[in-house]
């Protein structure tokens, strides 16, 4: 039985491999066998804390220890480069402690807490706040109180503000003195508190009054000032808080991917609704924005041994959100669940889905707590956790689902992030203001429309003529096919979405959010996406777009459910056109265009109207509707530098 489990639970997994251990050069006089003698980072697997990020922070995990850094680096004999305030942990950790002090053999130190690491449900990649470091897998509420007092997590980032080397800015980073290269340094705190455990507050961080929290630390804080000038606390804890809120509410953006359990399929053992035999499953992929907006949805299906099914797109509301501790959470009312809905394409029902969807994120991931023969994926992934998975994390759908009533026990389901963004991504000036944007498809030979006319259809352009083929029509990593259906493909046109709105506005806001308005006018009106990242050389911005700011909003937004991932160029090249690229250095290098992706609900919606086996001219029509590359150009239609359908002079 427990292999079922882990079969279930692979759907959503990314393993990972060991880190090993070598301990023939340890150089610390009597150091014993085993034990962590020199700082030694290695791994495979990087974690970043952030809200603050902090640099000359000790951190240990598995076999593993180090300090991190405000540049990236590769440590010696690996092949891994290690970007900067991040930890480097083997993949197969159990966790990953923060500190003040050392932790090789003998040291002292003063833990800020750990962080539990999945054992199934493995990343690359884990990003982190304080919030996260004190009840893992489980964050925290950042302030019980009133602003500018104490709480767990503030006084953890007090005291780390507190040791920030005079002249950094702590909104962009903090640096603890002294050199992380090296096991001990007389100027760093590190090697202070270590050699002086005695200077540590004797409660830790766990005072309920500011004021007493700070007289416990300062003679810490006093000692650190005789070597290097250091910040010291503030009065209160508004700014660390402000701080702190900013690393959660960026660490909870992302891609997520929602499915039924698996475990539900394999043993026939959970209530679908419906006539016996029934099965549903669907798999909903979502963008997280920071304030915790859930954009998102996917294609589910039911099923009976009948042979009855309800196939149909269902789709989050727009008050879907996650919570400041990551639990599933209407934004309107704070009740923890939120609303699912159905779109009602071709032959499903109206309105054949009205449910609730609740659980918490724990770490990574929400879990569907199925138990089978006293395993469950929360077990499995936290095998030694001194907590169990309670009711009301549980991932769990409620109410009508695909035409059936869940009466019985809750549907298990469960999710995962899949996709992380950059902590403080530069938000340049000329990245914000309203772009033009057309989602392209390729013009097919159907006898369905006006893919023929010339006035309407235009040649795709090659982005690199230097080369023997158009890279924008490849099946090896193009915006199009080399053919549909037979027919080869040339030309593209603007894609009508199911109001008829071809091309539409975006905004990028200085605070790095992408916003459309209603019909795709240029506004604020609804929240579609954040700048992922940004890089300096080239100097450019990274986009991530999901146009579902829910589902009752269908009506309003233009090109329901299609996402975007590109690269905006902001090289003096791009004569302040600012093009969305692909992401890829190579791509972004030749001018390759972004790409859009949408295949589950207008290509439906279309497909619901041809005969019930598709001729080729339908089927052609229906895969060009899936996928594209996109014109994206600052400014309003018409310009005659930027936009590429402006009449030429």
């Amino acid at each position: 039985m427990r292999h079922l489990t882990l079969m279930a639970f692979a759907a959503l997994a990314f393993a990972g491999c060991n880190g090993g251990e070598d301990f023939s050069d340890a150089t610390v006089p009597g150091c014993p066998l085993g034990a962590n003698c020199d700082i030694n980072p290695r791994g495979d697997s990087l974690i970043e804390l952030q809200g603050p990020r902090v640099a000359n922070l000790g951190y240990q995990c598995g076999n593993s220890n180090g300090y991190t850094r405000d540049e990236a680096y590769t440590p010696a004999g690996l092949n891994i480069e290690v970007p900067a305030f991040h930890a480097l942990c083997p993949a197969n950790s159990r966790s990953v402690e923060f500190y003040i002090g050392s932790a090789i053999f003998e040291g002292n130190r003063v833990t800020l807490g750990s962080y539990k690491l999945p054992q199934q449900l493995r990343k690359g990649t884990y990003q982190l706040t304080l919030a996260d470091l004190i009840e893992s897998p489980r964050r925290t509420t950042v302030q019980d109180g009133a602003v500018g007092t104490a709480s767990p997590a503030l006084n953890r980032s007090a005291l780390l503000h507190a040791l920030n080397q005079q002249g950094n800015d702590p909104d962009a980073k903090i640096i603890i003195p002294g050199d992380p290269n090296l096991p001990a340094d007389s100027g760093d705190p590190n090697t202070i508190l270590d050699a002086q455990p005695e200077l540590g507050a004797e409660n830790g961080f766990n005072y309920s009054d500011f004021d007493e929290f700070k007289a416990a630390w300062q003679g810490f804080i006093d000692r650190v000032n005789t070597e290097t000038p250091v910040d010291g606390f503030a009065n209160d804890t508004a700014a660390y808080e402000g701080r702190l809120v900013e690393g959660n509410d960026r660490t909870r953006a992302g891609l997520y991917a929602f499915e039924i359990a698996g475990e539900c399929i394999i043993l026939e053992g959970c209530d679908f609704g419906g006539e016996d035999g029934s099965t549903v499953s669907f798999t909903l992929n979502a963008l997280v924005l920071p304030d915790g907006d859930i954009l998102g949805g996917g294609l589910g299906v039911r099923a009976s041994e009948g042979g009855n099914e309800v196939l149909d797109y269902l789709g989050f509301s727009s008050s879907a959100g996650l919570s400041d501790i990551l639990e599933l959470q209407n934004q309107d009312d704070d009740s923890l669940s939120v609303n699912l809905l159905s779109a009602g394409i071709g032959d499903a029902p109206a309105n054949n889905t009205d449910a609730q969807v609740a659980g918490r994120f724990l770490g990574s991931s929400l879990y569907a707590g199925v138990d089978i023969d006293g395993n469950s994926d929360f077990k499995l992934d936290f095998p030694s956790s001194g907590t169990s998975l309670q009711e009301e994390e549980k991932g769990e759908i409620t109410g009508e689902l695909l035409d059936e009533q869940l009466t019985g026990e809750p549907l298990p389901f469960r999710a995962t992030k899949t996709g992380f963004v950059q902590a403080k991504p530069a938000i340049p000036a000329e990245l914000v203001g309203d772009y033009t944007i057309r989602l392209m498809r390729a013009c097919v030979d159907d006898d369905l429309g006006d893919d023929d006319d010339t006035g309407v259809c235009m040649d795709i352009a090659d982005p690199d003529e230097d080369t023997d083929e158009n890279e924008e029509i490849s099946n090896a990593g193009g915006n199009y096919p080399e053919t549909l259906g037979g027919e080869t493909v040339s030309r593209e046109r603007v894609r009508m979405d199911e109001n008829d709105i071809g091309e539409f506005c975006l905004r990028i806001s200085a605070n790095g959010l992408v916003a459309t308005g209603a019909g795709g006018v240029c506004g604020n009106t609804y929240g579609v996406g954040l700048v992922t990242r940004s890089f300096d050389d080239p100097k450019s911005a990274n986009l991530s777009i999901r146009l579902a700011p829910g589902m009752d909003r269908r009506a309003d937004t233009p090109h329901f459910n299609a996402t975007i991932e590109g690269r905006v160029d902001l090289t003096v090249d791009a004569n302040n056109c600012a093009p969305l690229y692909r992401l890829s250095d190579g791509n972004f290098d030749i001018g390759l265009r972004a790409r859009w992706v949408e295949e589950t609900f207008l290509p439906r919606i279309v497909l619901a109207g041809f005969s019930d086996e598709p001729s080729d001219p339908e089927a052609r029509r229906f895969n060009s509707l899936r996928s594209g590359a996109v014109q994206f150009f600052k400014g309003a239609p018409g310009d005659a530098i930027c936009d590429p359908m402006a009449p030429s002079s």
